[in-house]
C-alpha cells in the first residue's frame, strides 16, 4: 500500500510507533515587516529553536513548511536533520501549510506534533510530555492548554491525518479537536510557554530576553 492510500483510509500504528514533527513556518511575517524566524535567542535563531525542541524532545522526523522567505530560511536548517517542504500556497491560510507537513510525513510514522515556528518558549519538555502523554493515554489527539486554552503544539495520530488534509483557509486543528471530542487528551502547560512572536513590540521583548 502507497503512502497516499493509507493516508486516505486513516490507517493507524501503535501508539509505540515513530513520531514526526510539522514545524509550520511558511507566513509572512506581514507585522512583522522582516522575517521573524531569523530572530535570534542566545545567538539561535526562532526556526532553529523549534527544531532543537522537536528533536531533543523526542520526534523522530522533523518536516519544517516553509512558504515566504523560504530562501531566507533554508540556511538555518543546514546541519540539522530537519527536511524542508516548500507550500507555494502558504498565502490562502494555516489549513495548506498543515496539509503540506502532513503529505510530507513519513510512511512509517504514527502520529505527528504540529508545532508552530514562532513560539520559542516550546522547548523540549513541552514536545515530550505531549508526547509521552499520547504514547499513554490512548487517545488520537493530545493537545497543550495554557491555563485551560487550548493551543499549539498538538498531537495528532495517523488515524485522523485525512481530517487534516481536507481543512481548508485559515482552519487550524480546532475543527477536527472540535469533530472527536472524546479523542482528545489536554496537557497543561505553563502560560509563558504560549508566547509567541508577531509585532514588532513582541520581537523588541523576546530579544530583550536574549
Amino acid at each position: 500500500m502507497t503512502g497516499a492510500e493509507s493516508r486516505k483510509r486513516g490507517n493507524t500504528k501503535t501508539h509505540n510507533g515513530k513520531i514526526a514533527a510539522i514545524i509550520l513556518a511558511a507566513g509572512a511575517s506581514a507585522r512583522m515587516g522582516t522575517p521573524k524566524l531569523l530572530l535570534t535567542h542566545s545567538g539561535v535563531p526562532l526556526l532553529r529553536l523549534a527544531v532543537d525542541a522537536a528533536i531533543r524532545g523526542g520526534c523522530d522526523d522533523v518536516v519544517v513548511v516553509l512558504g515566504a522567505d523560504r530562501e531566507r530560511y533554508l540556511p538555518v536548517l543546514k546541519g540539522t536533520p530537519a527536511r524542508p517542504v516548500h507550500n507555494p500556497d502558504f498565502a490562502q491560510g494555516m489549513s495548506t501549510s498543515i496539509r503540506t507537513g502532513i503529505e510530507a510525513v513519513p510512511d512509517d510514522a504514527g502520529a505527528a506534533v504540529i508545532m508552530l515556528a514562532d513560539q520559542p518558549f516550546v522547548d523540549e519538555a513541552v514536545i515530550r510530555r505531549l508526547i509521552e502523554t499520547y504514547r499513554t493515554s490512548g487517545r488520537k489527539i493530545v493537545v497543550s492548554a495554557y491555563e485551560g486554552v487550548r493551543g499549539v503544539p498538538v498531537v495528532f495520530d495517523r488515524a485522523l491525518f485525512l481530517e487534516l488534509l481536507v481543512l481548508e483557509g485559515d482552519q487550524g486543528a480546532r475543527q477536527v479537536m472540535a469533530t472527536y471530542p472524546t479523542h482528545v487528551a489536554t496537557v497543561e502547560i505553563p502560560p509563558d510557554r504560549a508566547r509567541d512572536i508577531d509585532t514588532p513590540e513582541d520581537a523588541r521583548r523576546f530579544l530583550a530576553e536574549g
